[in-house]
């Protein structure tokens, strides 16, 4: 009888640790699913996209679930347990839309305040594309993440590819979550409670990393043309561009005072450069913007390591003058001006002047073709 006794107090004990559980899954028979969904415009690119390994609907994204009961987030500290790195997936369905899933479901919160009636328990979100099972040091792109039971704000880590144009390890594009709404994409989804409809909550995806773009305009000044029009004509034989002074890898927190942000990881090499090489161009330029297409961009992290140099880009163009008397003159020329830090998903182009002197002028320009003497960006992608 004694033994039977000492079971049955175990018994109820582990049931009313279980009712005193904080998880609201408890009330699955009666709760009301986490539904969510994203704005198609997170996948829709704009034409001239620079080389990337998948798109957003292709791979799924990855998903944080804060639960902190009655306060709100910006006063407690809670860690991931309620729902850590879920893989959600889009999948088509008849209509060409997408459909976003995921398991096990999540289910709201029932509370409700006994004075309004409102519910008002509290679940914080935070996503990112695309989706990492396991993060690991040695993988490439995404290589590490909070714990499950870390408190605070969730984060991954990132590294550049070591080969962004090639094949087997080619360059990944980064993006976090806020909520979609008509005006402004700042906002993220912080102490949700259940909605009064069982609304979806609508995720759009912001890229995290900028982004150097592929096209580059190379042309002869007013002064050049005029000087040698009839006698003879300007021909690109190459083009490099080195991209210096990169942060190799550093950690998105996805949640901060300003919104999501990068953060300094100090280990191992800090900055590294690629160069991409177009040679066998060939091509005569007239006085009107010739556009060489390159096909391949670079996608960097906007951050400047403390005490480290600015991120740059160098670009030399290999020339020959060709005379009327079927004289050649071989020459190079190059410029430098420095990486836009911004986040957002801006995408820059890259215009080379000619000068009479073919000492080379540069100016970055909008990728819509608008030509400023001061660094300005357009923005390509929401």
């Amino acid at each position: 009888m004694k033994k039977y006794l000492t079971l049955f107090a175990a018994a109820m004990l582990t049931a009313a640790c279980s009712n005193d559980s904080e998880a609201p899954d408890d009330n699955q028979s009666k709760g009301t699913p986490i539904a969510v969904t994203v704005d198609e415009g997170s996948f829709t690119r704009a034409t001239g996209e620079i080389t990337t390994d998948s798109k957003l609907a292709e791979k799924s994204f990855g998903l944080f679930g804060l639960y902190t009961g009655k306060l709100t987030y910006e006063n407690t500290s809670v860690s991931s347990d309620f729902m850590y790195n879920q893989k959600v997936i889009g999948s088509l369905n008849a209509n060409g839309k997408y459909d976003w899933d995921y398991n096990p479901i999540k289910y709201w919160p029932n509370t409700q305040s006994p004075e309004t009636g409102a519910y008002n328990e509290y679940i914080s979100f935070f996503a990112y594309a695309p989706y990492e099972a396991t993060p690991k040091e040695d993988g490439r792109c995404i290589f590490g993440m909070s714990d499950k039971y870390d408190k605070g704000d969730p984060w991954v880590n990132y590294r550049l590819s070591e080969d962004p144009w090639g094949d087997v390890n080619p360059q990944v594009d980064l993006m976090y979550g806020v909520m979609a709404r008509k005006v402004g994409y700042d906002e993220l989804f912080m102490n949700q409670s259940k909605p009064a409809f069982n609304d979806k909550m609508k995720f759009l995806f912001l890229h995290a990393l900028e982004c150097i773009g592929d096209l580059v305009t190379i042309q002869q000044s007013d002064s050049l043309y005029n000087y040698i029009n009839g006698y003879a004509e300007v021909i690109i034989t190459d083009v490099r561009i080195v991209y210096k002074n990169l942060t190799t890898k550093a950690r998105l927190v996805l949640n901060s005072p300003s919104g999501p942000n990068w953060k300094e990881i100090i280990s191992g090499e800090l900055t590294t450069e690629r160069t991409l090489s177009i040679p066998s161009i060939y091509r005569a330029i007239s006085n009107k913007p010739d556009t060489i297409s390159v096909g391949k961009g670079l996608f960097y992290i906007p951050m400047q390591i403390a005490g480290m140099e600015a991120p740059c880009a160098e670009v030399s163009v290999d020339y020959t003058i060709s005379n009327n008397n079927g004289t050649t003159y071989n020459g190079t020329t190059s410029a430098t001006f420095k990486l836009d830090m911004s986040m957002e998903g801006y995408k820059q182009g890259i215009a080379l002047i000619l000068g009479r002197d073919l000492d080379l002028l540069h100016l970055t320009y909008p990728i819509t073709g608008e030509e400023a003497t001061e660094p300005s960006y357009s923005r390509e992608w929401k």
